[in-house]
């Protein structure tokens, strides 16, 4: 089944897809970084899989978690008692991140390392209306005024490695190539073809 994951670059944002899957990562105008799925997701990124676009995606979010998680020890946000953190940010023993939505809506991101594969996970909020099921379920990282303080640094620089890895496997469209105009040249005119 490993044949099956792909990730591609579409018009500034990053599409994931394996098996039947499938959720984005994107920046907004204002900077903030969106992760969007249409269902609630358990999506699995393999180390061990031949599919190299699988591994080296592996490999970027392995780094997101190693900053996020190295920053949270490294500054004892985890022994601080009156941090302001969500209480589930970092679980250390289950090597979980939780990232509550950054929005209005409590929608959920979850990346969990599991040694051989990372599941990350999107959730919709568990009070949602029964109208809401019709949306995309949307998780915001904000990168200014967020409950994660800086925490949204690290998402900054996984959406930068994110973005130029999808770019450089996607085959070029017509629509990406510039449209550039040929010089007229009087020179031109009297070379003999």
């Amino acid at each position: 089944m490993d044949n099956n994951y792909e990730i591609k670059y579409n018009y500034g944002n990053v599409i994931i897809e394996k098996n039947d899957e499938t959720f984005s990562v994107e920046k907004g105008a204002d900077d903030d970084i969106w992760f969007s799925t249409n269902n609630d997701i358990r999506f699995s990124i393999n180390f061990y899989s031949r599919n190299r676009k699988e591994w080296q995606t592996y490999f970027i979010f392995e780094n997101l978690m190693k900053l996020i998680i190295g920053r949270y020890i490294l500054h004892s946000d985890n022994n601080d008692e009156y941090s302001n953190l969500p209480k589930d940010f970092i679980d250390l023993e289950s090597k979980t991140i939780t990232w509550h939505s950054d929005s209005e809506k409590d929608n959920k991101l979850q990346l969990q390392f599991t040694g051989k594969e990372i599941i990350v996970s999107i959730m919709r909020d568990e009070n949602a209306s029964k109208l809401d099921y019709f949306n995309p379920i949307k998780v915001r990282i904000r990168t200014s005024g967020s409950k994660y303080e800086y925490y949204y640094q690290e998402f900054e620089v996984f959406f930068d490695e994110l973005l130029n890895f999808a770019y450089q496997i996607t085959p070029a469209s017509k629509d990406d190539i510039p449209n550039v105009q040929r010089k007229l040249s009087f020179f031109n005119k009297f070379k003999k073809h």
